[in-house]
This record gives C-alpha cells, structure tokens and sequence, in this order.
C-alpha cells in the first residue's frame, strides 16, 4: 500500500472547476490519453472503475444480480489486475460484485470500513479476502494513496456508526486540474463531517451518495462540492422513489448536468487532467423516481 502524507495547508488549494471540460460523443473514447472513470449500469447499486497510467481502482461492485456483468465489463477493459479495491460499505447493492473481482482478478489492496455487518455476505466477502492472502485495509481520514499520475484522499467516515450507509468510505480523486467524489451511502451527517475537514471539497463530478437519496446529498454538501456534473447510479422503476425529488430540484436550480443509469445505463468520463470528454451527453433528466 502506498500512503501519501495527509493535507497540508497548501494542499488544501483545488484548480477551479467548471473550466476547458467538454461533453462530446465519440467512439474513440477508450482509446483517448488520460484517466478514465467508468460508472457502471448496475441497476440499483453501485460500481465505479477508474483506469490511469495501466493502474486500476474499483470503488464498489453492485449487487449480486449484475456481479457478472462487472467481471466481463473488467475483462473487456483489458484488466488483469486491480491496485486499490474499495467497498464503501458492506450492503449488498455495493458489495456483491467485488467478491466476484477477489476472484477474477489479481488485486493488491483492499480498502473498507471498520465495522462488521451482520450478513452472510459480510463474511463471504472478509473470507475471500483473506482467501488471497489479503489485509483489509482501513485508512484513517485524510490519508491520500497514489494511483498512476492520479491521487485519491480518504474523505470518510470520520467515526463508526450502527448505520452502515452512513459508514461508507467516501474518497475525492484528483488528475490533474479535474477531480471526482464518490461517497457510497454516506448520510447528511457523514456529509457533514466531510465539510469539516477543512479541506477544498468542490469536484468536477460527484456520484450522488445512496443513489440519489435526500438521506444523502444536502444543499450544504452540494454547495459545497459544487460539481459541474453529478452522476446517479439507480435502478429503472425502484422501490426506493430514488432519486428523490429533493434532490433532483437541487440539482436542477443549481444548473448541475446530469447523468443517469437508469436513463443511460453505462456511462464513461475521460479527463486528460484539464477537461473532461463524456460518453455522451448529459440525459439532464430532473425527473424523480416516484
């Protein structure tokens, strides 16, 4: 595992957001220079891969039903082997999946939350990491791993709570003058500490936490992250309403583009550190899942 030092107060200093980032459809896409960020189609759930300089992260797999699907989409990218896995927490919707990449897969870390979860799943998972000889790994905030020319800061969870959501692992990735949050199920209250850190928290691109839920997501946190783009990874027709109508009219009179699975299915950014080029175009679809 390779540790960076915790911000400083220089550190602290984020290029500005919103600047040179272009969305354009191209079928060249994979084949573009610079850091890829795939956000998966795992109906309700979460996977997001990030690809730079030949090193590979995966925060999170999706539920069991698509764990397949990320196996082969990995396998598809040309993936042997993956750096830095990280569960954000241990539901099923974010967890299932990653089991699935322990044995596909030659991975070199895993990064968790330390809690345990009453699940089978749970001990599946912690089995098939000691299965490949592995240590979970549970960094403290602000502790910053290297990925390529890429670097990513441990955001969350500030201390450990009986709700699981609200323990997830929240990271801001930066490449260059770009940078991306992704935050799980991570709760207002956990959204909250993150805005404590004293830390620059504004992003390019913010996966919305818990699907696009209102127990995620504040105004304060997405004043605060201000991000040009947000992503919602959630299931077509959900039992859940997500995303929830709070949310959605948020995002809407701050002028956030979106994007959404269960409107666009895959969808894949590529940043050369100084824009951002799209799979395709943001649905901007504001409607809620009710």
């Amino acid at each position: 595992m390779t540790v960076v030092t915790e911000w400083g107060q220089d550190d602290t200093k984020a290029p500005s957001v919103g600047q040179n980032i272009s969305v354009v459809n191209t079928e060249d896409l994979e084949a573009m220079d610079g850091m890829q960020v795939h956000f998966l189609d795992v109906d309700q759930g979460l996977c997001i891969l990030v690809e730079v300089d030949d090193q590979v992260l995966i925060y999170d797999g999706g539920d069991s039903d698509t764990s397949s699907y990320v196996v082969s989409y990995l396998k598809q990218q040309g993936i042997r082997e993956i750096d830095y896995m990280i569960s954000s927490h241990y539901d099923s919707d974010h967890l299932s999946g990653l089991i699935g990449c322990l044995k596909a897969f030659d991975v070199k870390n895993v990064i968790g939350s330390d809690y345990e979860h009453d699940s089978r799943l749970y001990g599946s998972f912690m089995d098939a990491v000691e299965d490949e000889g592995l240590e979970m790994q549970y960094p403290e905030v602000g502790e910053r791993f290297r990925l390529g020319e890429a670097d990513f800061m441990i955001l969350a969870p500030k201390e450990i709570t009986s709700d699981s959501n609200a323990n997830s692992v929240a990271i801001k990735l930066n490449y260059g003058d770009n940078s991306f949050i992704f935050t799980g199920d991570a709760d207002v209250a956990s959204e909250r500490g993150m805005g404590a850190l004293g830390v620059d928290l504004s992003c390019d691109v913010l996966s919305l936490g818990h699907h696009g839920s209102s127990t995620s997501n504040s105004s304060r946190f997405l004043e605060k992250t201000l991000p040009e783009y947000a992503v919602i990874s959630c299931g077509a027709d959900n039992s859940y309403g997500h995303p929830h109508v709070e949310v959605v009219e948020m995002l809407e009179v701050m002028e956030i583009d979106v994007f959404r699975s269960d409107v666009q299915g895959t969808v894949v950014a590529v940043s050369d550190g100084e824009k951002i080029v799209w799979s395709e175009e943001p649905c901007n679809d504001y409607s809620d899942g009710d």
